[in-house]
């Protein structure tokens, strides 16, 4: 992984795919340069299967992916220290890391590089679900008993994720709804990694939020601003998705609630009653304050009063 050129396999299949996309890109950037093009329509099927073979395994364990362990250095010993003292150097870790930091990408608590690597990797894997190892591990159940149709299609563009998603409320297994619940939480914070969301929503977003930077949630709460606006209209396939992951993040609300401030201040800004809460906040604020300041004057009249006597 740290050098493609010593991956026979991979140079044989791609090497016309190499030479039409990569010319110019070094041995340790070949094999990033192959993925970013993976979805062009001049990409040879094989050299993308094989494309995707390696992404499944560089997502298997964060130690095969070198851009990712420079991007996350500091990162990934600070919030998955947890699951790097149980990890045994002779085997894989089975997606743990890369899940670990998924969820602090949803918290927005990760530095910038690390950020950017890892919205790749979430963009990626829900696209295809066979790169996101815990799903799999946890899911395999679920995704052949709800989802069978969905996965053999031979071209895998988030449809078995959109299909967890819509039957949540029938996966029996705590892990698999965990991990469906994690998927929630990712596209609640950044549209982009939520595919069938952002197809639906993508003229809706140029003509309502084109001025919104991407990420960290901006996207969305534009949209859910623009779904309580009734001067706004929105595409109906959008109206539709948005509503649908409504219910979906308050199902998801009552099932895992907020772990802490920031998780609970996401919730918030992402809300379509975003501007509600915030007045009830900020007039029960005031309330207190009003209250506080009443309270105060009466127990100094009161000492006052005592010293008096």
């Amino acid at each position: 992984m740290m050098d493609p050129e010593l991956d026979y396999t991979l140079m044989r299949v791609c090497k016309q795919m190499i030479k039409r996309f990569c010319p110019e890109a070094d041995s340790k950037t070949m094999l990033q340069c192959l993925k970013q093009n993976k979805n062009s329509e001049l990409m040879d099927p094989k050299c993308k299967q094989m494309i995707t073979k390696r992404q499944i395994t560089q997502n298997t364990d964060y130690r095969l992916n070198p851009m990712l362990r420079k991007a996350c250095k500091a990162d990934i010993p600070k919030f998955c220290h947890g699951i790097l003292t149980k990890a045994k150097d002779d085997s894989e870790l089975e997606g743990q890391v890369i899940s670990c930091l998924k969820l602090r990408y949803a918290d927005q608590r990760l530095s910038s590089d690390c950020e950017d690597q890892i919205r790749i990797i979430i963009q990626e894997s829900a696209l295809d679900y066979r790169l996101d190892p815990q799903l799999q591990l946890h899911c395999s159940d679920e995704i052949s008993s709800l989802c069978a149709e969905e996965a053999a299609a031979q071209e895998q563009t988030g449809q078995v994720e959109e299909c967890l998603k819509v039957n949540l409320l029938k996966i029996k297994t705590e892990l698999c709804k965990k991990e469906v619940l994690n998927m929630l939480k990712e596209s609640k914070a950044d549209i982009f990694v939520d595919p069938v969301l952002h197809t639906a929503c993508a003229l809706d977003i140029k003509h309502h939020c084109a001025a919104i930077t991407p990420g960290r949630g901006r996207q969305m709460s534009c949209l859910m601003e623009a779904l309580e606006d009734k001067r706004v209209r929105l595409q109906p396939e959008c109206k539709k998705r948005l509503n649908d992951r409504i219910e979906m993040w308050s199902y998801a609300a009552k099932v895992a609630p907020a772990d802490g401030f920031s998780d609970l201040a996401m919730q918030v800004m992402t809300s379509p009653s975003k501007n509600y809460i915030l007045s009830v906040i900020s007039g029960s604020i005031c309330i207190l304050f009003l209250i506080g300041l009443m309270c105060g004057r009466i127990t100094k009249r009161v000492t006052r009063e005592l010293k008096d006597r």
